[in-house]
């Protein structure tokens, strides 16, 4: 990525962008995140998805600010975790299987109810960040209209552990690879207000001295390359506001039976920033009329 290439920021009245970042199971925490925005009237004009991210933010911006989506998601979420594949926290088996290619598309296809939609069809707009194999380097999907959702998803979610998956002429693997906090692809897009959402490193929380202290440089190490981004997009002028939780952290991304307890952690910590990020709306409405009235 080159992140010393900024286009200029968009002057357009879709300010709000929220960024869903990848985690597999911790994923569950995006439903709490959007509860939490919903309930504080708070709607963004586009979600930016990685992974996990990008599959939950397609269906949510499918069903639009319907209130029910929630809802609908968490059964489908749950029946297909743990009706189909009983996958508990270390099964690698049954996690393997459950994020093969074959589940992940009869999943989105069928399930969230995807198929055959482009990003043009989408109530709210959508970009989904995939890894391109070659030449190496993240890829936006949703710049075009006429691009398929399914298949964006279905490379974003290319997990290393399984062949890349194909789209068009090139090959693709997970978005996280190339960054699992993408806020500079928001904030290319006109977002000047983001709130991103940041699951964490895949490694969880070890207990005792020695494994917290290695946890910590881990976790610091891994987390450099979004908080640089992060850094970048607030020097062109973006307000930037990063949902994370340790609470949502001490779960491993492997954690599907605990998806009720990992969404609850993604709500709560979305009412922390609540304050802030809606007086950081207000002045830029403040800012537009006063500038409208110019």
């Amino acid at each position: 990525m080159n992140f010393n290439h900024f286009p200029p920021m968009l002057k357009s009245p879709n300010r709000f962008s929220v960024v869903l970042s990848g985690g597999l199971a911790r994923g569950a925490a995006h439903l709490g995140v959007w509860r939490a925005l919903s309930e504080g009237q708070l709607v963004p004009e586009r979600v930016v998805g990685v992974s996990i991210g990008a599959m939950i933010g397609a269906y949510l911006c499918k069903e639009g600010s319907r209130g029910e989506a929630l809802g609908i998601l968490r059964e489908l979420v749950a029946q297909a975790l743990h009706n189909e594949t009983k996958v508990k926290e270390g099964n690698f088996w049954d996690t393997w299987r459950l994020i093969s290619l074959e589940r992940r598309r009869a999943f989105i296809e069928e399930a969230l109810g995807l198929r055959g939609l482009t990003f043009s069809q989408l109530p709210l707009p959508l970009y989904i960040t995939a890894t391109r194999l070659v030449p190496p380097g993240r890829v936006v999907f949703g710049d075009q209209p006429t691009d398929s959702v399914v298949e964006a998803i279905l490379a974003s979610t290319a997990v290393p552990s399984h062949p890349p998956v194909r789209v068009g002429k090139h090959y693709y693997l997970d978005g996280g690879m190339s960054g699992n906090l993408p806020v500079k692809e928001a904030v290319e897009r006109g977002g000047r207000v983001v709130l991103a959402v940041n699951l964490g490193p895949p490694m969880r929380r070890v207990s005792g001295p020695l494994g917290d202290t290695l946890w910590r440089f881990y976790r610091t190490v891994s987390r450099l390359p979004s908080l640089w981004e992060v850094h970048r997009c607030k020097a062109r002028g973006a307000k930037v506001f990063q949902v994370s939780s340790a609470a949502i952290e001490s779960h491993g991304i492997f954690a599907f039976d605990r998806l009720d307890t990992i969404e609850e952690a993604g709500y709560k910590a979305t009412q922390r920033v609540l304050p802030a990020l809606r007086k950081a709306l207000g002045r830029l409405d403040e800012d537009h009329s006063s500038t409208a009235a110019l």
